[in-house]
């Protein structure tokens, strides 16, 4: 399997291909070589985590740090024809201009491809990625939707392959311990945007007595810094996360929908609740589908700032309910979002297209 995958400057996520070597798979990543996005606009060079030294190629891109609009300055059919992989999947949207340019060198090489689906919402397009998107679609052999909202969407643009959802894997956690602390401590974990709800949280927080935890960085980070009972941790590595969080009680993801974005995933909700923290989310985007598929967690309308500080409240004066749902929540996430567990379902998605262990590897 060759997988052409942007998300892979990130370690975290090369790390689901890093289990799938460790199993047998023969698989090679292809990524940039350089990214950038709005809290590194200065860029930085891309390097594979050791398990995959090796099995990983990075190549030049133009419009590096724009995932939909980028594309690879290197022929793809001659990467093709270098690793003659039984197919290839593509960690990129339908309507990307990389997914495009990939997808296309595959079907004239005859190589099956699959794609990767987060996209929730039918967003304007301008008519030029709609053709292509249509193109894409129409010869790809599978998709794997990461979640139920982008199985939906990709059917409704067209897609007539195989849809496998596969949870988006997050790597384990519970060789981090809980950190004692005195009082009552809600976190919160992303982009400080809002759209996040991020000034609803801390303000429903503080209404109950609570420390509002802030782990991220954006435009509102002035704003909230200075407030009493907030606590702004900016500038914090994705591999330290784990160590704040570790020192909540609660997490609250609390975002609200707009004209072009809802909540794909919140890949934080399962980060905390890989903890055995619990969670309280929005009814926006994908938050109920994760928190109703863990049982780690309450659901409150988005907006309904009461709802939110009635879930804190009772969290607070219910150190037992925090337990129950901190528990259930992480057996939930090993059992359905962890590193295991994708692998697991890709391993058995990839076998049928003759992708297995053997002697023969890829090279750099």
């Amino acid at each position: 399997m060759l997988v052409v995958s942007h998300p892979s400057v990130a370690g975290v996520n090369q790390q689901i291909y890093a289990t799938l070597v460790e199993r047998g798979v023969e698989l090679h990543v292809v990524a940039p070589r350089h990214w950038h996005h709005p809290y590194a606009p200065q860029g930085f060079d891309v390097e594979p985590i050791a398990a995959l030294r090796g099995s990983m190629t990075l190549l030049p891109t133009l419009l590096e740090g724009r995932p939909q609009r980028h594309l690879y300055r290197a022929r793809p059919s001659a990467v093709l024809e270098a690793h003659h992989p039984a197919a290839l999947y593509l960690e990129e949207e339908c309507f990307s201009l990389v997914a495009m340019q990939w997808a296309l060198a595959a079907h004239r090489a005859g190589v099956p491809y699959g794609l990767q689906a987060w996209e929730n919402l039918d967003r304007p397009l301008p008519w030029v990625n709609k053709a292509l998107r249509r193109r894409v679609l129409a010869h790809a052999s599978f998709v794997v939707a990461r979640t139920p909202a982008a199985q939906r969407q990709v059917e409704y643009w067209g897609a007539r392959c195989p849809i496998r959802i596969i949870g988006s894997p997050v790597p384990a956690l519970d060789a981090i311990a809980r950190v004692p602390h005195e009082g009552f401590r809600v976190g919160f974990v992303g982009r400080l945007v809002e759209e996040k709800g991020v000034v609803g949280m801390v303000e429903a927080s503080t209404a109950t007595g609570a420390t509002a935890v802030l782990i991220g960085d954006g435009p509102l980070a002035s704003r909230l810094e200075h407030r009493p009972g907030v606590e702004l941790h900016r500038g914090v590595a994705h591999e330290a996360v784990a160590e704040l969080l570790a020192t909540v009680d609660v997490l609250v993801l609390w975002s609200s929908t707009t004209a072009t974005w809802a909540e794909q995933f919140g890949r934080v909700l399962v980060e905390a609740m890989g903890l055995g923290i619990p969670v309280v989310g929005s009814t926006c985007g994908e938050i109920p589908w994760v928190i109703s598929t863990t049982g780690g967690g309450v659901v409150v309308p988005e907006g309904d700032h009461g709802a939110l500080v009635a879930a804190l409240t009772e969290l607070e004066e219910s150190p037992s309910l925090r337990t129950e749902l901190g528990e259930r929540g992480r057996r939930s996430v090993e059992a359905t979002f962890s590193l295991d567990a994708a692998a697991t379902a890709m391993c058995e998605l990839f076998a049928g297209f003759g992708v297995t262990s053997g002697a023969r590897g890829f090279s750099a």
